[in-house]
């Protein structure tokens, strides 16, 4: 699953948020805070997934959307 972060490019990055961050009214300071929280909550996941009943194959499959370079470079902003 994916969600574009602007109306002309279809992947999604990092640097491509950060460069869309002013259509969405944001600083780049703040976008970069934002997405720091984000990706510091997030670091929890697969125990949020285990205590909620998912099986391993189920956090095995979600593990992409979770653990990524994006995902590494967001935790060091």
């Amino acid at each position: 699953m994916t969600t574009n972060i602007d109306l002309d490019e279809g992947t999604c990055s990092l640097d491509l948020l950060e460069a869309a961050s002013g259509i969405f009214g944001l600083m780049l300071v703040q976008a970069r805070a934002i997405v720091k929280e984000v990706a510091t909550v997030t670091t929890t996941w697969r125990d949020t997934a285990k205590a909620v009943g998912a099986r391993s194959a189920e956090i095995n499959r979600m593990a992409s959307a979770f653990e990524h370079d994006d995902f590494r470079q967001a935790l060091a902003l």
